[in-house]
């Protein structure tokens, strides 16, 4: 994490600015990994991400990369409980 931890960038937001930063941010990922531009995000949304200041935008971006780190271990963990090896498949060492 860089000088402008998530303490340092919400000193003086308060917890009901943060929580919407949150919301907007889980939002937008999911918005993405459904093969949205932000370009076609909802006017609200659109008009808060660019009115943001220095600080909201260092909450979102953390925000942001938070759920997208949280949706793709979902993701993972789905696609890894579906995986079963195939009937003669070999081990990752090669020994059949």
């Amino acid at each position: 994490m860089t000088i402008w931890s998530e303490e340092a960038a919400v000193m003086g937001l308060p917890e009901t600015e943060k929580e919407t930063l949150r919301d907007l941010a889980r939002q937008v990922s999911r918005h993405r990994r459904g093969g949205g531009e932000l370009d076609s995000l909802p006017v609200r949304q659109q008009d808060v991400l660019q009115r943001m200041g220095e600080a909201e935008r260092q909450v979102f971006m953390e925000e942001l990369s938070r759920a997208d780190a949280e949706q793709g271990r979902k993701e993972f963990h789905a696609a890894l409980s579906q995986w079963r090896p195939q009937k003669g498949e070999p081990d990752p060492e090669g020994v059949p």
